[in-house]
């Protein structure tokens, strides 16, 4: 029903300005999506020529907001395998406090929570030794979340820090799934690696993996979707306010990826989506939510987030393009 009235008022608005039905329809392209797709999809992102604090297949530095009261320095990979990690770095504000919680949900000691003793209100440096002696350092995924008190503001950066086998090599492996409803089920060996997990089942006809937060993916019966046609089938699926930006065409007729903001209620969402159509499954990944986003800022917001870069993205694409290879 929210649909319709909302087709319904869009029509009445355009139509009203005496457009003629080319010219609405272009008008809704506008509105609901990015409408140079073709020479955006073959342009590079112009994030990805931005550099992160740091990221890679191992090392991860990620803030959360756009406060980023802490700067870290960078961190070596040959660190991991010490058995101590120094993670230290800049405040650019007066920081009174700094929290940090550590969740490694496949040691032995899973979480912790300290706030560094030897920081003092005003101080411009800090360090946090991550170290396997003090049980905040073991294999597999070691996340942290670094929270830097200035007031009654809080500003968050997740550090995670991928700490492979004894003989430093990457754990891969797979597992023989059925992923489906009974009309339309298939037998996949889906990928594990130390960098990701491993596969495991929400439902019937959907799974996400044991190292990856806000990530889904479900088998569906797809249409023809291409980078092209993607804002009339996007208007077609959604039920809300949206906007999409960044779509790649990654294999030809294989899988395409693009990320979409939408309004839920009164906060929005900002995705990855991946559409694979080897195996018919549809991935979303949750980058972002948050709120004081409408319908009137909504493109605002996108040409933001489609700007900002996402260090997470690069162990999501390339589980994707193992799933699309399995």
């Amino acid at each position: 029903m929210k649909k319709i009235l909302w087709i319904m008022l869009l029509t009445l608005v355009l139509t009203s300005c005496g457009q003629s039905r080319g010219e609405i329809d272009a008008a809704k392209k506008d509105l609901l999506g990015d409408t140079v797709s073709q020479q955006d999809d073959t342009q590079p992102d112009a994030s990805e020529d931005k550099k992160s604090q740091q990221s890679n297949s191992l090392i991860q530095i990620m803030p959360q907001d756009t406060l980023a009261y802490l700067v870290f320095d960078s961190i070596s990979e040959r660190e991991l395998t010490s058995g101590e990690v120094i993670i230290s770095g800049t405040t650019n504000i007066q920081v009174d406090k700094i929290q940090v919680l550590f969740t490694n949900p496949t040691s032995k000691y899973p979480d912790d929570d300290y706030t560094l003793q030897a920081f003092k209100s005003g101080d411009t440096t800090f360090k946090y030794i991550a170290s396997s002696k003090n049980q905040v350092l073991d294999f597999g995924q070691n996340e942290y979340i670094f929270r830097a008190w200035a007031g009654k503001e809080i500003s968050e950066t997740k550090i995670v820090l991928n700490v492979l086998d004894e003989n430093n090599k990457e754990t891969i492996g797979s597992e023989s799934t059925l992923v489906g409803p009974e009309d339309n089920t298939i037998s996949i060996d889906l990928p594990t690696s130390s960098k990701y997990g491993e596969p495991l089942m929400l439902w019937e006809e959907s799974f996400t993996y044991t190292q990856i937060k806000g990530f889904e993916v479900k088998k569906e019966i797809l249409p023809e979707i291409s980078c092209e046609t993607l804002t009339d089938y996007l208007w077609e699926r959604m039920n809300v306010w949206y906007y999409w930006n960044t779509c790649r065409d990654i294999v030809k007729e294989k899988w395409i990826k693009f990320n979409v903001i939408r309004l839920d209620g009164e906060k929005y969402v900002y995705e990855r989506h991946y559409v694979d159509f080897t195996h018919g499954f549809y991935g979303i990944y949750e980058l972002e939510t948050g709120v004081d986003v409408t319908s009137e800022n909504i493109s605002d917001k996108n040409q933001e987030l489609k700007e900002r870069e996402f260090p997470s993205l690069e162990i999501v694409d390339d589980l994707m393009k193992d799933i699309v290879n399995s």
